[in-house]
């Protein structure tokens, strides 16, 4: 049972989100634009909900965003190419639309990212191992 009244709660939770963001300015370049974030983000959300076997996004479902330009979308994804992260394959059934598809680079991101969450949150609460 917790006994910590809710706003110390709280305050921890905010330490960790203000901790993560500074490691990801240090360390995670592509997320220092909205846009990059935006598009980083869409294509790890995509990622986890994505079958296993398929781990790719539909390009056109990144489009979908009032607050930022169209633009600035495709400038953001040509970096993420440029850079080596994601590639684009055809689409099997639609041959008009595109997938995203993450390479090694983007998965090997993720996961130093996910890692340093984990740390992050690790000195704040009590993580439970998996059973």
């Amino acid at each position: 049972m917790n006994t910590e009244p809710d706003s110390l709660l709280n305050a921890k939770l905010l330490q960790v989100i203000c901790q993560l963001h500074d490691w990801e300015n240090q360390h995670l370049h592509l997320v220092q634009s909205q846009a990059g974030r935006y598009l980083y983000l869409s294509l790890v959300k995509q990622l986890i909900q994505a079958n296993q076997d398929q781990p790719s996004a539909l390009l056109k479902g990144i489009y979908h965003n009032q607050d930022l330009s169209e633009r600035a979308l495709r400038y953001k994804i040509r970096e993420f190419e440029e850079e080596g992260l994601i590639t684009f394959e055809s689409n099997q059934v639609d041959k008009r639309s595109k997938k995203i598809v993450p390479t090694d680079d983007l998965m090997q991101t993720l996961e130093t990212h996910s890692q340093e969450f984990g740390r992050i949150l690790a000195t704040k609460f009590v993580v439970l191992p998996k059973k």
